[in-house]
């Protein structure tokens, strides 16, 4: 026996001085690779995130431009311009100055002087804008060619913008561009904002002007910490001259970058770096987001502070910036060590097997009785161990032939036990299938159906996604029953619920709930089109002929959709309203889908 623990120890030291060299040179080796590494990865995040932003920028762009579409606005504009325009340019001048003092001077907003700039058609246009996009916009207004506000949503503090370097920014000699201004805190709505200013052109020439007043910080925030989700470092949106825009758990222009990375900003290029902080190194890579460093199409750019806002852009564009702790690079990085582990593993399993050929030879009769109990402790109550030698190792091969003959004088059998407990088994995954799918077809039945609805109407209300439902049924199902008999519509509609299934995407459901009735989950929608695209493909894939018990059947089907939440909210609702599309179809010419509409 001590040979044996002696060989044994001998191996496992062996081992472990190998383990030992090889985290030495981990130690050594793979500090600098998980840093090259985490560099490049962090590189790419940040690009990616200047990319995310300078998306979101060009969306909130997009709607601006969206909105300034408007006829009315066009008319409008016009209509004003061509009075202005019929002014000499001293009277003009003389006008905008006598009105924009009007305008200064009057406080009260149920002026008449007042109210026909925030109470004509316009101006509600904006309020709706308002309320259909809730907590997004501060005032929205609108100028003329020559800076003279038309309307607006609330009660600026001048009439005229002409001299504005927003206005004459977005007015750009007059070929015009967007502007994107970048006013920093703003009173009017409490938060972070930015301007988007829309040039408005008829028959290529500017006739006016668009300020949205967007309130970013809430979906810049949102695209920061999604960003962060998942991803290595942490994203932060900074000005070139190191103030904080957006940055998880921090106020917005609250806080500002190490002097270090601002130099670096400057530059306005891509790059990383290794910057000291007081809590340790931080790997650091930055990217500019290029809408905010301008263009022919994008201007971008603020004012330190006004009347109403504070903490604005001084000539600064974006940059996305990630920093990663350099500990935490190190560590993450676990390639080497894995590695290391399996060497480790490698030679304690050859140090094992050293181990073991040695002790083979040298207690030979404690390796049988091992073994021997090991089949005993497996159930084995047959085997017993051989009794041949007198000394203390055939003393305890006695002892455990005794306590085995007990055992199986005591004992159940095993088998019977495993049977039974597998016979259990069975039949509760029976009951299972039984309880909760239909037992032709082997589809979810009605309770199945109505749980994962319920799941998938509570996933969308919280993702704010859309679900379709569809119901359908055969069309002159009835008739293959009286004519063929209930046995070929049964294998019917065997074949009509595996051609279902062919046709949904990975995630729908469709579920049997009586007769030739089935009904459809359709999660994830992004739009209508795609359960139209569905039921499109189902209607001509059962055009095709069914060969059911050597009948070749031409069975149609008729196919009604609601959708959440625009159809309704609650589970009832929607199974009716797709109950009455359905029928729809059915009361026109069969086989198609319709769309609830309401009636």
């Amino acid at each position: 026996m001590k040979i044996q623990y002696k060989t044994a120890g001998i191996m496992t030291l062996f081992g472990l001085v190998i383990v030992i060299l090889l985290s030495l040179f981990y130690d050594i080796y793979n500090q600098r690779i998980a840093l090259d590494k985490e560099m490049k990865n962090i590189k790419s995040l940040s690009e990616a995130g200047a990319m995310d932003v300078e998306l979101h920028l060009k969306e909130k762009a997009a709607i601006a431009v969206t909105i300034s579409s408007a006829p009315l606005i066009r008319r409008a504009l016009l209509i004003s311009n061509s009075k202005f325009a019929a002014l000499p340019d001293n009277a003009r001048k003389h006008e905008i100055d006598r009105r924009n003092q009007q305008w200064m001077k009057t406080a009260d907003t149920n002026d008449p002087f007042i109210r026909a700039h925030m109470n004509n058609s316009v101006a509600e246009y904006f309020r709706y804008q308002q309320v259909i996009m809730p907590g997004d916009y501060g005032e929205i207004f609108l100028t003329n060619r020559y800076g003279v506000m038309i309307a607006t949503t609330g009660k600026l503090t001048t009439l005229a913008h002409a001299h504005k370097y927003w206005w004459v920014a977005c007015y750009n000699d007059g070929h015009g561009r967007i502007f994107l201004d970048d006013r920093g805190f703003d009173a009017s709505v409490e938060g972070y904002v930015l301007g988007v200013v829309i040039p408005i052109k008829h028959e290529n020439e500017i006739i006016g002007i668009l300020k949205c007043n967007v309130n970013i910080m809430g979906s810049l925030t949102d695209v920061v910490q999604e960003f962060n989700l998942g991803n290595s470092g942490r994203l932060k949106i900074v000005r070139t001259g190191g103030l904080i825009v957006s940055e998880r758990d921090l106020t917005p222009l609250s806080t500002q970058v190490n002097e270090s990375l601002i130099e670096l900003l400057r530059q306005k290029e891509n790059g990383t770096a290794i910057i000291s902080e007081t809590y340790g190194n931080q790997l650091v890579a930055f990217s500019p987001i290029r809408i905010t460093m301008g263009s022919e199409q994008f201007g971008f750019g603020g004012k330190s502070e006004s009347i109403d806002h504070i903490k604005g852009n001084q000539g600064e564009a974006w940059h996305a910036v990630i920093s990663y702790s350099e500990e935490e690079a190190i560590e993450s990085n676990r390639k080497v060590t894995i590695v290391i582990i399996i060497v480790g593993i490698i030679f304690t399993l050859l140090a094992a097997l050293v181990s073991l050929l040695l002790g083979r030879r040298i207690a030979k009769p404690i390796v049988a009785l091992s073994a021997t109990a090991q089949a005993i402790g497996d159930g084995n109550l047959d085997t017993r161990v051989s009794e041949l030698s007198n000394d203390e190792i055939g003393s305890l091969a006695k002892s455990l032939n005794r306590m085995v003959r007990n055992l199986q004088d005591t004992m159940t059998s095993r088998d019977e036990l495993l049977y039974e407990v597998k016979q259990r088994k069975q039949a509760e995954e029976k009951m299972q299938q039984m309880a909760y799918h239909d037992s032709l077809t082997g589809l979810p039945n009605r309770k199945l159906f109505s749980d994962r609805l319920g799941i998938a109407l509570a996933q969308a209300q919280r993702n704010k996604k859309e679900v379709g439902i569809a119901m359908l049924d055969l069309d002159k199902f009835k008739d293959v029953n009286d004519t063929l008999g209930h046995g070929v519509g049964d294998l019917l509609l065997k074949a009509a619920a595996e051609r279902l299934s062919a046709a949904l995407r990975k995630g729908d459901t469709v579920a049997r709930i009586g007769g030739d009735e089935f009904v459809l989950i359709l999660p994830d929608l992004k739009v209508v089109e795609d359960a139209i695209n569905i039921a499109q493909k189902i209607v001509d894939g059962f055009r095709k002929p069914f060969l059911i018990d050597s009948h070749q059947l031409i069975v149609t089907t008729s196919i009604g959709i609601a959708v959440y939440p625009q159809d309704g909210t609650d589970k009832e609702i929607l199974l009716k309203k797709a109950d009455i599309a359905m029928y729809q179809v059915k009361d026109a010419e069969r086989d198609g889908y319709q769309i609830y509409i309401k009636a």
